[in-house]
């Protein structure tokens, strides 16, 4: 049950911003490194197999491609996760290059705008370090008041401590945060156990994942990120 609203906390990918043309660019990189290896792979396989990975809500997609598609290989999977990291982080330090395989969904800017007056704005982000600066090509990082990163926590979703870690940051409790993302298993799930208010964005390619049990129920679901506005203005009209 939500108490009075106080911070609003966004996933990044596939919330605020389209990373699926990443992801379908790092499919088409890996695609070719498998096939260099002896493993005859397209992109249009990659794509397939992620429906699968999707399917078994794996809490990392493409680690769980890699490491099927090799076999269990683990020295083939390391060195490709390795190369894929690097070509990733070398690419991205072009702000260009990072907003051409992650634009910005429409709207965000005037939402951002909108909310960050009004209430703590944070992120929990199952990224790199690198992610505050993509924030920043993006012209969205001014509106955050803290970051919960995975990389810098050492803690990766689902673990619901990133959440109370990125609740700590602001100094709100559980029950007075809004949780936007795009992933029933690493967004919805570790926020409504730990008893946020959820809403799920469809965004591909995590549109098709299907809940496991009544614990991974978003309380809405939207189709665009700028929906959220309505929620919030019905969310305050209830608790007025």
């Amino acid at each position: 049950m939500l108490g009075m609203l106080k911070a609003v906390f966004f996933d990044l990918g596939s919330t605020l911003w389209d990373d699926y043309p990443q992801e379908l660019f790092a499919w088409e990189f890996l695609a070719q490194r498998f096939t260099a290896h002896g493993i005859p792979t397209t992109q249009a396989d990659m794509i397939d197999h992620a429906q699968r990975v999707i399917a078994s809500y794996a809490p990392s997609l493409t680690r769980a491609i890699v490491w099927q598609r090799a076999g269990g290989d683990m020295e083939l999977y390391g060195r490709l996760i390795r190369e894929l990291i690097e070509e990733i982080k070398r690419l991205f330090i072009n702000p260009d290059e990072f907003r051409r395989l992650n634009p910005l969904f429409p709207g965000v800017i005037e939402l951002l705008e909108d909310l960050a007056p009004r209430y703590l704005l944070a992120s929990v982000s199952q990224h790199f370090s690198e992610v505050e600066h993509w924030m920043s090509f993006h012209g969205i990082r001014r509106y955050f008041r803290h970051l919960a990163i995975s990389d810098q926590q050492r803690l990766y979703k689902p673990d619901p401590r990133l959440f109370l870690a990125a609740c700590e940051g602001v100094g709100v409790s559980p029950h007075e945060v809004l949780m936007v993302g795009d992933r029933l298993d690493n967004d919805i799930w570790p926020a409504n156990r730990i008893g946020m208010t959820t809403v799920r964005v469809l965004a591909d390619p995590y549109r098709s994942q299907q809940p496991r049990y009544h614990r991974d129920l978003p309380d809405y679901t939207v189709e665009h990120i700028t929906a959220l506005s309505q929620i919030i203005e019905q969310l305050e009209s209830e608790s007025n």
